[in-house]
């Protein structure tokens, strides 16, 4: 029987969101021993107040911790990288680049000054090119003729074709973006993450332009080159 691919895409998303779990944290133990000495000073109250003090103490504490633990474990499954069911099981789950790709290890021998040098460079020519391709669509948009039409049939036939035009034009950006820039924007990202420490990627922003080559909103390819700018100003 063939696994429905949501099951699928679940079981990818599990091992990720697990291995960025951190048992030994010392802010969830302090805060559960807490809630477990609270337990214990709340005369007459709390729960297990038959068992001995020891007890209580070390139940409730396991209790929250374990609480906690689940708690973080949902919420690392339900904001982690997002899985379709169609990936291969050998690809990785990090949302990373396979190692084969040389620009990767490119990247991974430069010095910290060149890395920095590079990912400002690309910045700079990301930038350039949406302002080249805004104006682009602008010269189209006014290049277009009236909508003149003496019937309602007439005029949604005109609409549909400058909504196919400028469509079109959206489309060729989204192609060249793509093609020059995805790639290695998104290595760039990737090992300037790892020469930052930059472990639990989820408290960082999610850019649709870097994450899946998505052009949304005003500015997507300068929200990406600003955080790729935000990150190699951050290196030392």
């Amino acid at each position: 029987m063939r696994i429905p691919l949501k099951t699928t895409a679940l079981r990818r998303s599990i091992p990720s969101a697990w291995k960025q779990i951190r048992l030994l944290h010392a802010g969830k133990i302090a805060g559960a021993i807490a809630i477990s000495a609270f337990n214990v000073l709340w005369e007459g109250h709390g729960v297990m107040r038959s068992s001995p003090t020891a007890v209580r103490l070390i139940a409730v504490a396991l209790v929250c911790y374990a609480v906690t633990t689940i708690a973080e474990f949902l919420w690392l499954l339900s904001t982690g990288p997002r899985f379709t069911g169609f990936e291969s099981p050998n690809a990785p789950a990090t949302g990373e680049f396979e190692t084969i790709d040389p620009i990767i290890d490119q990247l991974k021998s430069l010095p910290p000054a060149d890395l920095r040098e590079e990912t400002l460079q690309l910045a700079a020519e990301m930038k350039s090119f949406e302002a080249g391709s805004d104006r682009e669509f602008v010269t189209t948009l006014a290049s277009l003729p009236p909508i003149v039409a003496g019937t309602e049939a007439e005029g949604n036939e005109a609409l549909d074709r400058e909504s196919a035009v400028l469509m079109e034009r959206h489309l060729s950006t989204w192609r060249v973006y793509r093609e020059r820039f995805y790639r290695p924007a998104r290595a760039l990202r990737d090992e300037l993450r790892k020469r930052l420490g930059i472990r639990n990627t989820n408290g960082e922003p999610w850019i649709p332009a870097l994450e899946k080559a998505e052009l949304s909103g005003a500015k997507p390819i300068t929200e990406a080159a600003n955080y790729l700018v935000a990150l190699a100003r951050r290196l030392k």
